[in-house]
């Protein structure tokens, strides 16, 4: 058995593609992504795949990155495979977000993994992880600092993600490659140890295997795997101590173990996007049992409030030009500053008004109540393109000094973002309802 039946082996028995499946599949050209695309080139008739090629040129590495796109653009033609192209700088996305460079690859490619999707009418993306890069994460994790939840390392499905080559090791991609010769490009930059990442993969795994254990990766990966099942073990349905993003106090102290309760408190953060640390999580915990309301700065954009037997987030009112994020459940509400955003569900009883937006959005949506950021933009009734937001509040003579507090919902569509609601100023045409069945209605009041 090769190394490609070994992989396809495994998709038959975790069920990872199915047959008709439509596939977008990441590539950059590179060992991984290519032996992840022979993979399923080896499966494509039998399980009567529709593939399509997803390749981001970063412009980060000038005529590197213009070879490595030309090679993908070639075995689309090779293959009979649509091959989509984007370019996009994330030098300047970094710099516009005041985000790290990662973070910037990270927003283009899954936002990129979107627009495919929806072109080839697809219902899953194939991601080239491999073996060695869930040894690298959970090293990186457990350096950073990381709850069990973090150190389970790059799972094999999330959501419409999946990761088939998962459990091969690098090595393995390699030989197989050179040894059937077949072509891949090399990232010049993954041999640059200036990243954390990449350092871990050149100095501190090859230190480990020449100095302690020359099966390093293996024995890691096992106990990623016992980090899974005692997870899966220990897994809690949140829903039961978190509604309407507020976290009930005396049903969290039904769990009879701390590590549970903190293990509710880092799924509350993390949902929330917000950074988790040990500390915080054991100054939350210290508060739980004082009297009166107590207060915690979780970074400079959110506090979270602890008030009688309920715990939920705040926004800053202090901070300028914020970005933050909170999650808006439906039904459900947030304190945003000076406001309060609510998500209720109504019928005929809706009576309308510049303080509530009755919707055509669904129960299960993901909203996201934040500030504006710079290329805000939402659809008005009348228009037939999108308006910048900046414009809306300058001809609404709204004053500089007010505009990052005015909360805006966000549709959240996996990694791509719409505009419904600047709250209380104008609401976007493409989720105006007139049902007068049951609908979420959005509502904003003062804090």
């Amino acid at each position: 058995m090769d190394i490609i039946e070994k992989v396809v082996k495994r998709i038959e028995e975790t069920g990872l593609i199915k047959k008709n499946d439509r596939i977008v599949v990441g590539c950059s050209g590179g060992p991984d992504s290519i032996f992840l695309l022979e993979v399923l080139l080896r499966i494509r008739e039998e399980y009567n795949l529709f593939l399509g090629l997803a390749h981001i040129n970063h412009m980060f590495r000038g005529e590197e990155a213009d070879r490595d796109e030309n090679f993908v653009r070639s075995l689309g033609e090779k293959y009979n495979i649509p091959v989509f192209v984007k370019r996009k700088s994330m030098e300047e996305l970094s710099r516009d977000k005041k985000i790290t460079l990662e973070e910037a690859g990270r927003e283009i490619r899954y936002s990129f993994f979107d627009e495919v999707l929806a072109e080839i009418n697809g219902n899953k993306v194939a991601l080239a992880h491999n073996l060695d890069d869930q040894v690298e994460t959970f090293l990186f994790r457990l350096i950073r600092g990381s709850s069990f939840e973090g150190l389970e390392g790059i799972l094999d499905k999330r959501e419409k993600f999946v990761r088939p080559i998962n459990e091969i090791y690098k090595s393995e991609i390699m030989e197989y490659l050179d040894k059937n010769m077949i072509e891949y490009k090399i990232d010049s930059t993954n041999l640059q140890n200036d990243y954390t990442r990449n350092s871990i993969r050149l100095d501190l795994i090859p230190f480990l295997e020449n100095n302690y254990n020359p099966k390093v990766k293996e024995k890691l990966f096992n106990f990623i795997k016992e980090i899974r099942e005692i997870n899966q073990i220990l897994e809690i349905d949140y829903e039961k101590y978190i509604e309407n993003n507020i976290i009930d106090i005396n049903k969290l102290f039904t769990l009879d173990k701390e590590y549970l309760r903190k293990k509710v408190i880092n799924y509350y953060l993390n949902i929330n996007n917000i950074k988790v640390s040990r500390n915080k999580i054991e100054n939350i915990l210290s508060i739980l049992e004082t009297g009166g309301t107590k207060k915690i700065k979780l970074d400079k954009y959110c506090t979270l409030v602890k008030e009688y037997d309920k715990i939920y987030l705040s926004v800053n009112k202090t901070e300028k030009n914020q970005v933050k994020e909170l999650v808006l459940n439906i039904p459900g509400k947030v304190a945003f500053g000076e406001y309060i955003v609510e998500a209720t569900l109504e019928g005929e009883n809706f009576k309308g008004g510049e303080q509530e937006f009755k919707t055509n959005l669904k129960k299960d949506d993901k909203l996201l109540v934040r500030s504006r950021i710079s290329g805000d933009v939402i659809f008005l009734k009348g228009m037939e393109t999108y308006k910048k937001v900046k414009d809306i509040f300058v001809n609404s003579k709204i004053p500089k000094d007010k505009r990052e507090g005015i909360p805006i919902v966000v549709h959240q569509k996996d990694s791509s973002d719409e505009i419904v609601w600047l709250c209380g100023v104008r609401k976007s045409k493409n989720y105006f309802s007139n049902s007068k069945e049951e609908s979420v209605v959005l509502k904003i009041r003062r804090n």
